[in-house]
């Protein structure tokens, strides 16, 4: 029997638009695009492309974590970054967070992102 149910918790930011942070189908998970905002405070985290990135997974994680799934568990991701010059660091910080088997993954540049975000992550993860 296929599950179909909104995902949200308050280890993440609250959504500031029409959109829930996960939904699931169909025995996956599918998790809106998180930013590197902190979830206590609504605001970017300081410091640039490093830490707004690794708060990113850190919200993308504790989304997984609500709906009974994980970072191991991610099946495909995706990654919009504005600056090219940040692709190593994305590259190295992905390779910390993320373990065999690597997901699938998308990657690419864009010309901005909601209210100057450096960077945003979504996935699909299977659900335990």
């Amino acid at each position: 029997m296929s599950t179909d149910r909104t995902i949200t918790t308050r280890e993440a930011p609250e959504p500031r638009g029409p959109y829930v942070h996960a939904r699931e189908h169909g025995g996956l998970v599918y998790v809106t695009a998180q930013i590197g905002r902190d979830p206590k405070t609504g605001d970017f985290v300081k410091g640039g492309f490093e830490p707004e990135f690794n708060q990113a997974i850190d919200n993308l994680e504790a989304i997984l974590k609500a709906s009974g799934s994980s970072l191991d568990r991610v099946v495909k991701a995706q990654i919009e970054f504005v600056d090219e010059s940040d692709l190593d660091a994305m590259n190295r910080i992905y390779g910390r967070r993320f373990h065999e088997p690597l997901p699938a993954r998308t990657s690419f540049g864009v010309a901005f992102l909601w209210k100057g975000a450096k960077v945003q992550i979504d996935c699909i993860a299977a659900i335990d």
